[in-house]
């Protein structure tokens, strides 16, 4: 029983306080992709009670599974120092090198706890006990339903204290994974166990301020054997070793800050190759590691097509961002970040990689090494009065994304002198006799043989909005990007692999010093460069509703997708006349309607609790990053989006 509380008035609800929130979206397109997602939450709290549920019927959702359940519920009760939560948990501790838990429905990713968490604090100590199952489902083949499912059952313990100027805090976590493979057959998992110790620190300055974390990670196979009594016995067999260590820094002059930080990921050794499946490849990262990625997350949909997709296996880098105040109010931005493996691969063979580990801590530039480099500038700030709001970027990243074959070195050649003879008995041919070998002459030649993907791009968004006295306002926004995506080819081998002898074939045996370097495009027509711009335009009424009108094309396709329809809106925005005549077949939309996508967003604020949104039109789709996680997500053609929210 629960204190100051008598039993009617536990079920009472004239004691209880609550509030209620409602999102309902609906999506109708004309490539068959239709959409209904409907979430309801409900909090309510009593005294040292509180206590949430979320109710979900959504068939089918926009990404994920189909569901007409209850989703989600937490109950909470907290006295004095001591809490207690049962339900769905999301917990952060440090920088998430052990646990950060999320829901992200616009990626479809969540990390969340359903059992029992237990928590102390006190003014200058915190302990949380926790402990449940996970379910989280990945996208496979079909990017809009999962098809991989990893089941974890975990027990972690996180223990805070504060020692002037400095915070501690030491994690331990134990998982039992239930890893889903990719098979040819009916699916498969296997049983892991995994082992997460770390511990963080953070110093907060009057300049300045610093934090640390450090995990180290161990991972085993379980697997059940039977004795000679037919009792059966778990047996952990050592997999996997890892560790992961992030730092981050600030330093404060004035209005100017400058934030660094590092990174060092080191839980799987996957080659080039390997990373194509990486479903199959158990006992590293975990759910649990969302882990900073030190790249930016942008919020301009051409520079989140564009970035990197982190490898939280392998992976270090450094990121350094400057942030000031400039005279006349203005604001600039600058950022770097590079990224690379920990180790440079070398193809020994097609299917034999040899690494070589990275000397230091910094990461490389060598191409074997898969790197990345991204920098960032903006220059932002308000001009007449207030009046005019304009933000200028650009934007560029350099990347080595795939390599297929890395090798440099050396080969053997053996040349065997054969006997020539004219008897009768062997013909007018030349013949070997493994009694009469002559002589063998060995050669030692130089071979390269490359092949890897390249890709680069810049990106310039500019943004212009003005606000008039009565509340209205008029924004213009531009972007305009080039993106370059190529396999290079280099070396005097063509790539083919000789098993008997071990060697890599040359272009030209008898010419080892024949060398071929060329670069091919992997845009579809031969394409050299994908040129992307986008205009938006919008208008609207503070705090009451806007109107945005948005242009998206392109000069190539990088993945082909259908536009089976010529709606109204593109002809509106092209000026088709023949459109409204009657004369044209809107089922065959004319070439100037081809790569370009055009869509009309309506927003309105019914009451302050109260929001309704209309989308027509289509959308080009993409990759989309967030917290480190990234999902492609399809295109959507010539359809409705309808938005409905609400907090009672």
């Amino acid at each position: 029983m629960f204190a100051n509380d008598s039993p009617l008035s536990l079920f009472d609800l004239d004691y209880w306080n609550y509030n209620a929130g409602v999102i309902m979206n609906f999506g109708d397109s004309y490539d068959d992709y239709t959409y209904m997602e409907n979430r309801m939450d409900i909090n309510f709290f009593k005294g040292n009670f509180t206590g949430w549920l979320q109710y979900e019927y959504s068939d089918p959702p926009e990404l994920g599974f189909s569901i007409m359940d209850l989703r989600k519920y937490r109950m909470e009760y907290s006295s004095g120092p001591w809490s207690l939560k049962y339900g769905d948990m999301y917990e952060v501790w440090g920088r998430g090198l052990i646990l950060v838990q999320l829901d992200d429905q616009g990626i479809d990713f969540d990390n969340s706890t359903r059992g029992l968490l237990v928590r102390y604090d006190l003014e200058n100590i915190r302990v949380s006990q926790m402990s449940g199952r996970t379910k989280n489902a990945q996208l496979g083949n079909d990017l809009r339903r999962p098809e991989f499912e990893f089941t974890h059952d975990m027990d972690a313990t996180n223990i805070e204290f504060d020692i002037y100027p400095f915070n501690v805090g030491l994690s331990f976590l134990q998982s039992n994974e239930k890893h889903q493979l990719k098979t040819y057959g009916p699916m498969d998992t296997v049983n892991v166990n995994h082992r997460l110790h770390g511990g963080y620190i953070s110093w907060f300055g009057s300049f300045s301020d610093v934090f640390v974390e450090y995990v180290d990670k161990q991972s085993k196979l379980r697997k059940l054997e039977t004795n000679f009594f037919g009792e059966e016995n778990e047996l952990l067999e050592p997999l996997k070793k890892g560790s992961g260590t992030y730092i981050n820094t600030n330093f404060y002059l004035g209005s100017w800050s400058l934030f660094f930080e590092y990174k060092r990921y080191n839980f799987d050794k996957l080659n080039p190759v390997d990373t194509d499946y990486v479903i199959n490849n158990y006992g590293n990262r975990i759910d649990y590691q969302v882990m900073p990625i030190l790249f930016r997350e942008q919020n301009h949909s051409f520079l989140g097509r564009a970035a990197h997709q982190t490898n939280a296996n392998d992976e270090r880098g450094i990121q350094f961002e400057l942030i000031g105040g400039l005279p006349g109010g203005f604001q600039f931005v600058s950022q770097y970040s590079h990224l690379s493996r920990n180790d440079t691969w070398q193809s020994l063979s097609p299917i034999v990689w040899e690494r070589k580990r990275i000397k230091g801590l910094l990461p490389s530039a060598s191409t074997e090494s898969l790197p990345y480099n991204e920098n960032y500038n903006e220059l932002n700030g308000y001009l007449l009065e207030d009046k005019l709001y304009f933000k200028i970027a650009y934007g560029q990243n350099k990347e080595i994304p795939k390599i297929t074959r890395f090798f440099d070195g050396s080969n053997f050649s053996i040349m065997e002198n054969w006997v020539y003879t004219d008897s009768i008995w062997f013909g007018d041919d030349w013949y070997y006799l493994d009694s009469q070998l002559v002589s063998i002459d060995t050669s030692i030649y130089n071979v390269e043989t490359k092949l890897y993907q390249r890709a680069s791009s810049f990106t310039i968004p500019l943004e212009i909005n003005y606000f008039f006295d009565n509340g209205y306002s008029i924004g213009l926004g531009f972007a305009y990007q080039e993106r370059r995506k190529r396999n290079i080819t280099r070396g005097n081998s063509s790539g083919f692999y000789n098993y008997i002898d071990s060697t890599w074939v040359l272009y030209e045996p008898d010419d080892p010093g024949y060398y071929l370097e060329e670069a091919t495009t992997l845009y579809p027509n031969s394409m050299p460069v994908q040129i992307n711009r986008m205009i938006t335009l919008s208008i609207g009424r503070a705090s009451r509703w806007a109107m945005t009108l948005n242009c998206d094309w392109t000069d190539v396709q990088e993945i082909i997708t259908n536009d089976p329809h010529y709606n109204p809106l593109e002809a509106l925005v092209y000026g088709d006349m023949k459109y409204f005549s009657g004369d044209r077949d809107i089922s065959d939309p004319p070439a100037f309607a081809q790569n370009k996508w055009i869509s009309l967003e309506i927003s309105y604020n019914l009451s302050s609790t109260q929001r309704i949104s209309l989308l027509y039109g289509s959308v080009q789709g993409g990759l989309v990053c967030s917290n480190g996680i990234c999902r492609v997500l399809q295109p959507f053609n010539d359809g409705l989006k309808l938005s409905y929210s609400a907090i009672f």
